[in-house]
């Protein structure tokens, strides 16, 4: 053979195969980043909902005193306007009461960072939490 190089036999230096693997480790250091970001934004949220629906369940349950008993229409107000003033909007906010029970549910939306990409504009979680009326004496 002439030349000190073999036909057929590949020596790494192709730019191709490199430009490949770079692309590949980017879209996974990307979709990691995505998983990170977004991912915390919605367990931010969640947490953030869960914590204004337990306070607003604390407020539908001390509506009540052992001198008014507890009316499920004035905790159901209670419950909402906690919410309200907490920033949430009043259509995002459920309020189920069973029997001494308020549990009250928060819908919150926040923007997608990474996932636009894919498609989502918004991670939309819930968050809930509940009370019982305890008389004492």
């Amino acid at each position: 053979m002439s030349g000190g190089r073999e036909v057929g036999v590949r020596d790494g230096s192709d730019p191709g195969s490199l430009m490949v693997s770079l692309m590949i480790l980017l879209v996974m250091v990307l979709a990691g980043a995505g998983l990170i970001v977004d991912g915390g934004r919605a367990m931010a949220a969640r947490r953030h909902a869960t914590n204004i629906a337990e306070g607003a369940a604390r407020a539908a349950v001390s509506s009540t005193t052992p001198v008014r008993w507890f009316d499920p229409d004035v905790a159901r107000a209670a419950a909402i306007d906690h919410a309200e003033r907490s920033g949430v909007p009043p259509g995002d906010v459920s309020v189920a009461i069973d029997g001494q029970v308020v549990t009250v549910t928060i819908v919150e939306r926040r923007d997608a960072v990474f996932l636009v990409v894919g498609g989502w504009s918004q991670v939309t979680v819930r968050g809930s939490g509940s009370a019982t009326v305890v008389y004492s004496e």
